[in-house]
């Protein structure tokens, strides 16, 4: 049976004991700021669950991720009983969850329409209204943030460790609306390497930059470690220019071949600023920040600078400047083709 067929099982048919006997009782009150934050547990005592939650006065949205999938969520939050109540869709239908807050720790029931209901079990990983100075390791945790060149928070970014010895033992997180994040890591001895995903769209088109730590030194999991991320211009998603000739006659000075690039919204690297490239024989344009991009070429025939005609897969018929973006070729990676033609 499938981990997907499993948990709709656990979501769905489960019979457990009923909300109101569970979540009677004189609970402690809290601020809505408790609530705030990253949260792990499991489902039914088993399934990995993860949940970030964003507290506004009474309001509450956030996200639960169930495998691999995330679930985005709205309910309300009840700091006088510190009881936070949330709903999202799962397989089409309307999930409910209710559960108590009592210090680190959220304990409740998923609810299915049929009115079935799953045990949920939530322990704190990190505060929302922490700053730097209180991102702390602890044992068995990493944690810490990830952030732009200038310092701004990047939420929403896959920060994982892996452990350097044990085949395919891991732990991934997300970072939150303020770029941090709290993972914990198997109780195994031995140490971890760290890493992180952050996946965007430029121009219409996903991609994706392998983040490296500021410190990517292993550090031992009982101890715990700070790792912070940070996304640079210079490590954005690129891709390769290829240029064809229109039909056999085309002369084409490929040592004076220079095109110009000019984004049509933000690149990769968040830049919208015009740039030139030469072209390198045998390389097209390399290391081209991906994006949709209005192109001319220039090249220099007879001793005469001229202006090609260009082509592109995205604009039909030939212009002296075209539309152009890139597609993912499964030999070439992200590529952008042009035409050239003589005037």
């Amino acid at each position: 049976m499938t981990h997907a067929r499993l948990l709709a099982l656990a979501l769905l048919a489960l019979s457990v004991a009923p909300v109101s006997t569970a979540l009677t009782g004189t609970p402690v009150a809290a601020p809505a700021s408790t609530l705030s934050g990253a949260w792990k547990g499991k489902l039914d005592g088993f399934y990995g669950l993860d949940a970030n939650f964003r507290v506004q006065g009474n309001s509450v949205v956030g996200v639960l991720r169930l495998g691999k999938i995330d679930f985005p969520f709205r309910g309300t939050w009840d700091a006088a009983k510190s009881l936070v109540t949330f709903k999202y869709t799962y397989a089409k239908e309307v999930q409910t969850v209710k559960a108590l807050l009592k210090g680190s720790t959220l304990t409740g029931f998923n609810i299915s329409p049929k009115g079935k209901q799953t045990a949920v079990s939530l322990a704190r990983v990190t505060d929302a209204g922490a700053g730097t100075a209180g991102v702390k390791a602890g044992p068995y945790v990493m944690t810490g943030e990830v952030r732009d060149e200038k310092g701004n928070p990047i939420a929403g970014a896959e920060v994982f460790a892996d452990h350097t010895a044990y085949y395919n033992v891991n732990a991934v997180g997300k970072s939150d609306n303020q770029g941090r994040y709290s993972i914990a890591l198997a109780h195994r001895s031995g140490t971890w390497n760290a890493g992180a995903y952050l996946r965007g769209e430029a121009g219409g088109q996903p991609f994706e930059v392998r983040l490296k730590p500021d410190n990517d030194t292993p550090f031992d999991g009982s101890k715990g470690a700070v790792r912070n991320f940070t996304y640079k211009a210079s490590t954005n998603a690129t891709g390769k220019v290829y240029t064809y000739v229109a039909h056999s006659a085309v002369e084409v000075d490929y040592d004076s071949l220079e095109f110009t690039f000019t984004p049509d919204g933000p690149n990769a690297a968040g830049s919208t600023a015009p740039f030139t490239r030469k072209f390198v024989m045998g390389s097209g344009v390399p290391n081209i920040s991906l994006g949709r991009y209005r192109v001319s070429a220039t090249h220099i025939l007879n001793g005469v600078k001229q202006r090609l005609l260009l082509g592109s897969r995205q604009q039909k018929g030939e212009a002296s400047s075209v539309l152009a973006e890139f597609t993912d070729d499964s030999h070439s990676g992200q590529t952008l083709e042009l035409f050239l033609n003589n005037p």
